[in-house]
């Protein structure tokens, strides 16, 4: 082989690797890609059963400012949410007269549920809304899933999860239960 050919060599190889190093750093040092491998990580880590998570669907990052986590529609989305799970839990229970501890499917709704409510009540703020734009402080990443409970009853729910502006760590999380 000619010593040019072992030149031309060797300096292709080192331009292809040092090339794909580059592009893995450029993709994942972005945060917003970042954000939903994270997200997916939390949510393992967050449900009782994480073998039997299957996950639906996962948004792409959505930008957050200050501490108001969601938006106007948003709030509508799981107000709405909440009202058909409350109707569920109602009408299963004939409005709460028949509520029977031991249906396990029933009182891990009604816990998740008021746990879901918890966390919002916490979360919503309450600006006016020509109040100055808050800066960036992170991103939200929602993900649909179905699992099974610790009892084995199946179930529905999206996760939201607040990252930090660098998509290192979760803020804050909390769950909507689904019908």
């Amino acid at each position: 082989m000619k010593p040019g050919m072992k030149l031309a060599i060797l300096l292709i190889s080192c331009v292809a690797v040092w090339g794909g190093i580059g592009c893995a750093f450029h993709y994942f040092g972005q945060p917003s890609k970042r954000a939903q491998s994270v997200a997916e990580k939390a949510l393992m880590a967050s449900v009782d059963n994480p073998e039997s998570v299957k996950v639906i669907a996962v948004s792409k990052p959505d930008s957050v400012f200050g501490r108001n986590y969601i938006n106007n529609d948003e709030k509508m989305a799981i107000a709405m949410s909440m009202m058909k799970v409350n109707e569920q839990v109602m009408s299963r229970t004939d409005g709460l007269q028949n509520l029977d501890f031991e249906d396990n499917a029933v009182s891990e709704l009604v816990g998740r549920q008021m746990s879901a409510m918890s966390a919002l009540r916490s979360m919503v703020g309450f600006e006016t809304p020509d109040a100055p734009r808050k800066p960036f402080s992170g991103w939200k990443v929602k993900i649909e899933y179905e699992a099974l409970s610790e009892s084995g009853s199946p179930y529905r729910s999206e996760y939201w999860f607040i990252l930090d502006r660098d998509a290192q760590c979760v803020v804050n999380s909390f769950e909507i239960p689904l019908l």
